[in-house]
């Protein structure tokens, strides 16, 4: 049995894209009237009145490029995963540890940067074992979208402490 090409089917009728003016070498020999071909050129589409702008007049614009998706997400993951340092920027951290520690304990308000980034590792590292256990929680309901009741479920059923 022969092999046929079938026609994409469109679903809606697209407008009709606007071609630009002919080209320069175009132009010239349209207006000299000899070619230097034998054979003849197939004539264009006429071009429209503004040119390369469009029926409002304003200038055409292109479309940014877009990833197709999960490319970045995947992109990002292995990017994140090389790396050795912080994900948590270290000035706004530093902050939020200060106002917890004057919270509770107004009489404590000098840290050691040692000490800073001791407490900012194990943070990370807490965060990035919860989303983890909350990952598996996501999977295993058949999803792949980590939700708040997974990160509860990862929280509860994890046997650490939950402060």
């Amino acid at each position: 049995m022969a092999r046929t090409k079938h026609p994409a089917v469109r679903k809606t009728k697209a407008p009709p894209k606007k071609q630009l003016g002919p080209r320069p070498a175009q132009r010239r020999q349209e207006t000299d009237g000899a070619g230097t071909s034998a054979t003849p050129r197939r004539a264009g589409r006429a071009a429209a009145p503004g040119g390369a702008q469009g029926a409002t007049g304003q200038p055409k614009q292109r479309k940014p490029h877009r990833f197709r998706p999960g490319t970045v997400a995947l992109r990002e993951i292995r990017r994140y995963q090389k790396s050795v340092d912080f994900l948590i920027p270290f000035a706004p951290f530093v902050r939020l540890i200060k106002e917890v520690t004057d919270f509770f304990c107004p009489e404590i308000s000098r840290w050691t940067p040692q000490a800073l980034v001791a407490i900012q590792e194990a943070a990370e590292y807490h965060l990035v074992d919860v989303f983890e256990r909350a990952n598996h929680c996501a999977i295993h309901a058949k999803r792949v979208t980590v939700m708040q009741k997974d990160i509860q479920l990862a929280r509860r059923i994890g046997g650490r402490r939950l402060w």
